[in-house]
C-alpha cells in the first residue's frame, strides 16, 4: 500500500468515524434534553404540592414585598410581619411561608418581629 492510498483510506475512515460520533452525540444530546425536561417537570410538580413557600423579601419605604424564592412570583406584601402573615394566609390558606432571603435589613427586622410574636404567644398560654 502506497502512502497516497493510505491517506485516502485514513481520510475515509476519519470521515465515517466522525459522522458516527456526531450522530451518536446528536441522539444522546436529544435524549439528555428530554430527560432534563422530564426531571424539571417532576420537580416543579413536587414544589407545587409542597406546603412551604420560601420567600424573598424586599423593602420599599417601610413596606415589605414578598416573592416566591424559586419562581420569583409576587406572593404578598405588608407593613409588618403580622400583616404579611394575614395576607399570605388569605392567598395560600393551605401553605406555610418561611423567610428565605432578600434585603438583609428587612429579613432581620421580620425575623425579630417573628421572635416577638412567639414570645407574646408563649406568655399568653395558660392565662
Amino acid at each position: 500500500m502506497e502512502f497516497g492510498d493510505f491517506l485516502i483510506w485514513f481520510g475515509l475512515a476519519y470521515f465515517v468515524v466522525n459522522m458516527v460520533l456526531n450522530l451518536l452525540g446528536f441522539f444522546l444530546h436529544r435524549h439528555f434534553e428530554q430527560y432534563i425536561d422530564q426531571e424539571l417537570t417532576s420537580v416543579g410538580q413536587a414544589l407545587d404540592e409542597e406546603k412551604l413557600i420560601a420567600l424573598t423579601v424586599e423593602v420599599d419605604q417601610n413596606h415589605y414585598f414578598c416573592y416566591n424564592s424559586i419562581t420569583k412570583d409576587f406572593v404578598c406584601q405588608g407593613s409588618d410581619l403580622k400583616e404579611i402573615r394575614e395576607r399570605f394566609r388569605a392567598r395560600y390558606p393551605d401553605k406555610d411561608a418561611a423567610i428565605y432571603d432578600g434585603d438583609a435589613t428587612a429579613v432581620a427586622t421580620l425575623k425579630s418581629q417573628l421572635k416577638d410574636l412567639k414570645k407574646q404567644n408563649e406568655n399568653s398560654i395558660g392565662i
